[in-house]
């Protein structure tokens, strides 16, 4: 089993911007993570949550939901990176941002069946983040991220 706030601890201390926009997490099941930011540190000038940190907790939380899927599966040796996004800023965020990044079964079978067969490639994976606000999206993201064994 995940231990999800050890997880977010050293997330953490690899990446100070987590703390600067107090992302937190709150569940990581079946290929699922939901984490939360408060309004406060991420707002822009129209009192509304600024769209880079937007894009930033949307990019983080497709590498997160993925580190988190292959430690699940008990693969604890991939570098995962963004190759190609696109954010959607359906409506302005007021308060509190919920996010949910999650990531299809087939696409992650796949995923995982190529690199427990020891694919030396670079491998594809899509993943898609919403980010709401009072259960209203307000923005969307389609991540595709590349995932190799180290």
């Amino acid at each position: 089993m995940i231990d999800i706030k050890r997880f977010e601890s050293d997330c953490r201390l690899d990446i100070p911007l987590l703390d600067a926009m107090q992302l937190s997490f709150v569940t990581y099941e079946h290929l699922s993570l939901t984490m939360e930011a408060p309004l406060a540190p991420n707002i822009n000038n129209k009192g509304t949550a600024f769209g880079g940190s937007i894009a930033s907790i949307c990019l983080f939380g497709g590498w997160a939901v993925a580190t988190l899927a292959f430690i699940d599966h008990d693969i604890h040796n991939t570098e995962i990176v963004v190759f190609r996004n696109e954010m959607t800023f359906e409506r302005p965020a007021r308060g509190l941002l919920s996010v949910n990044a999650h990531i299809k079964p087939d696409d992650f079978e796949a995923c995982l069946a190529r690199l427990k067969a020891g694919d030396p490639s670079r491998i594809r994976l899509d993943i898609h983040v919403d980010l709401f606000h009072d259960d209203e999206r307000c923005a969307t993201m389609k991540g595709l991220y590349v995932v190799w064994l180290k």
